[in-house]
């Protein structure tokens, strides 16, 4: 047991104990007066038995005290119900009528409490809680469940459909749109579903964050709705049967190609293709992203063997993947049973947290690239772990963020641009630079002699087209 776990533990006992003593005083007080004036009338055994119950009393009083604590139906911060308690609720709401529910998130939490403290952060959050039960009471929406979740998300359950509801969120967020809490910035943002596709709560949750992390990269908020329980079964179909679709987008040197990115997809019974963005966190919350990564690798090296010697093919491997041994296994088994494949393919790796243990990591890496893998960091000049890799890890290629293509005509974003591909001269790296999209930013892009130069002006996104030994 935790050291804080017995701290609380004796903290409900002594609580339990002060509010459990006068009871246990009134009682013995009131015992012993009647003792003390019938005594001689009231027979032994009904004087054991008296004291026996008030032993069983005092006990039962204390043992409901002190569980009284555990059961806990409000956040302390909020006020607003636990997480716990409100998926108890919502699960038992469920079974009579529909819900929507809806997903609220302070996105810029984490700056709040960097920038303001702790304690301001925690004023927002109640703030917050009370100024959404506020809003729904203002439009005739009495005793709404309001949970906070965690961090600076709420979930808030409303009778009916979504499609009932769905101006009130939207109405909620542009209120929130420029709102501040004794001038704290607040930056709301929200996701919706409801019932009628998804009964389960905890696949409802999901289906939220989901929805929310979405509409943070800007995706399309009207894409059909899957049931996360159908995801999981198309998922572990395809790793099974290895039921993926492949495209792939060149990358350009000096006009030609030499390489190709491969783009994954998951095809489902009916033959419709589902996005990396809908089914890889399934694959994450299923333990199964080593197993995927195999398989993308295995697939990279067929495409390796359908394409001209001089090209490559890159994949995204995850980094978590890449520290794996048994990956590592799998992949020097690949790369031995052939050995035309070496220097033929490309891992695309980034991370958004940086791993502590670097030297072991970059020990790991070095294995894949005497393997005969080209090691290429993704996300430079997006994810600050990008930049401190850059300094730490032994890599064959760097690719620049992705929005540094697409904004390479803005003078400071060039500007950026410039200084980072310094950089990667000055350590004897090659460069990559994706989402060229006009000619303009082409001609921006080799001005500033960037190795490979990759976007749709270039080359669209398309199957693997074999005709005399070309790629078209």
């Amino acid at each position: 047991m935790l050291y804080p776990e017995q701290k609380e533990r004796e903290n409900r006992f002594k609580l339990a104990l002060r509010m459990g003593l006068p009871v246990f005083a009134l009682a013995v007080i009131t015992v012993t007066s009647v003792l003390m004036r019938y005594f001689n009338h009231i027979p032994t055994a009904f004087i054991i038995i008296a004291f026996a119950m008030l032993g069983i009393m005092v006990y039962y009083l204390f043992y409901l005290i002190y569980q009284g604590f555990n059961e806990r139906i409000t956040d302390p911060i909020t006020h607003a119900f636990t997480r716990q308690y409100f998926t108890t609720l919502m699960k038992r709401e469920l079974k009579k009528r529909d819900y929507t529910f809806i997903l609220f998130s302070i996105d810029n939490l984490d700056d709040i409490n960097r920038r303001y403290g702790f304690a301001n952060g925690d004023r927002v959050l109640y703030d917050i809680a009370h100024r959404l039960a506020e809003y729904f009471d203002e439009r005739g929406m009495k005793k709404v469940p309001i949970a906070h979740f965690k961090g600076g998300d709420f979930i808030v359950a409303l009778e009916g459909r979504q499609e009932e509801h769905r101006s009130v969120m939207e109405l909620m967020c542009v209120k929130f749109k420029h709102y501040s809490i004794n001038e704290i910035e607040i930056e709301l943002s929200g996701s919706m579903t409801d019932s009628t596709r998804i009964k389960e709560m905890d696949k409802i949750i999901e289906r939220l964050f989901e929805l929310q992390n979405e509409r943070r990269k800007m995706q399309n908020e009207n894409e059909e709705e899957i049931d996360p329980g159908t995801i999981e079964h198309l998922v572990i179909r395809a790793i099974e049967e290895r039921s993926f679709s492949y495209r792939y987008q060149p990358g350009f040197k000096a006009g030609k190609i030499v390489l190709y990115e491969m783009a994954v997809k998951l095809v489902t019974d009916e033959g419709k293709l589902v996005h990396q963005k809908r089914f890889m966190p399934v694959v994450h919350r299923l333990g199964l992203l080593r197993r995927f990564d195999e398989i993308q690798t295995e697939a990279a090296v067929e495409a390796a063997r359908k394409i001209p010697a001089d090209r490559k093919i890159a994949i995204h491997i995850a980094a978590a993947t890449l520290r794996h041994t048994r990956f590592l296994d799998h992949v020097t088994m690949l790369m031995s049973n052939d050995e035309n494949m070496k220097e033929r393919l490309i891992f695309i790796m980034s991370e958004n947290n940086y791993y502590h243990q670097s030297r072991q990591f970059n020990t790991r890496l070095q294995a894949y690239r005497r393997a005969g893998i080209c090691i290429t960091l993704d996300r430079l000049g997006g994810l600050h772990s990008s930049l401190r890799y850059l300094q730490e890890l032994d890599v064959d290629m760097v690719r620049f963020e992705g929005y540094l293509g697409r904004e390479i005509l803005s003078p400071k974003v060039r500007a950026v641009v410039k200084g980072l591909k310094k950089t990667v001269d000055e350590m004897n790296l090659k460069s990559w630079i994706r989402m060229i999209e006009t000619e303009e930013e082409y001609n921006a892009a080799e001005s500033l002699g960037i190795d490979i130069l990759q976007g749709k002006y270039l080359g669209p996104i398309e199957e693997l087209k074999e005709k005399n030994n070309e790629v078209r």
